[in-house]
């Protein structure tokens, strides 16, 4: 699906290949880690603020992942896992990710960022002695499975990076290349 057909995003911005070389003295995956080119568009105090958030990678316009994420850190934080992946301990759907884009920008394709949100809300809960008011964020679960929903009924499948969904496994290439990564890293330093 295009990402023109939606209507509910703003665009974040591109993923690039970062130019500052890790300096550290763990083994890490990748020398150069991702970075975001935030769009002029997408309003800065939006970046780091605690929203419920869904989120859309797409490749040359077409959506291969939406995720979600309410953490206090907001979309930066939320990209923040996957761009800097193989330089941390990531799990292997962040692994995984964080290939796959670089797979697309070494084909010369443009990866980019889209997400849509909601602020918290204020809502009077039980407290211990009494009620009180406080800030919460929605369920963005929630939001991610309607769009999950909408985006299944048009394709007849959920998007490709979103291979849990799809019921497939991961490309052979990404499980084996975390294995290994995973081991390095145990044993320590480069």
């Amino acid at each position: 699906m295009k990402i023109s057909r939606v209507s509910t995003c703003i665009k974040v911005g591109r993923i690039v290949v970062g130019e500052d070389e890790y300096t550290g003295n763990r083994y890490v995956y990748h020398r150069h880690a991702l970075e975001l080119e935030y769009d002029s568009e997408c309003p800065r105090d939006l970046r780091n603020r605690h929203l419920s958030i869904v989120y859309l990678i797409t490749v040359n316009g077409d959506i291969f992942k939406i995720g979600q994420s309410s953490g206090r850190n907001g979309i930066a934080g939320c990209m923040n896992f996957y761009l800097k992946s193989g330089q941390d301990d990531p799990g292997i759907n962040r692994f995984a990710i964080n290939i796959l884009i670089r797979d697309e920008i070494s084909k010369g394709n443009v990866v980019n960022v889209y997400m849509t949100y909601m602020d918290l809300i204020k809502i009077e809960v039980p407290g211990l002695l009494r009620p009180g008011l406080v800030e919460v964020p929605i369920s963005a679960k929630g939001m991610e499975a309607l769009f999950m929903e909408q985006y299944f009924s048009e394709e007849g499948c959920f998007p490709p990076w979103n291979y849990q969904e799809n019921g497939t496994p991961l490309p052979a290439k990404v499980s084996e290349a975390f294995g290994e990564y995973r081991t390095r890293r145990a044993r320590g330093r480069m």
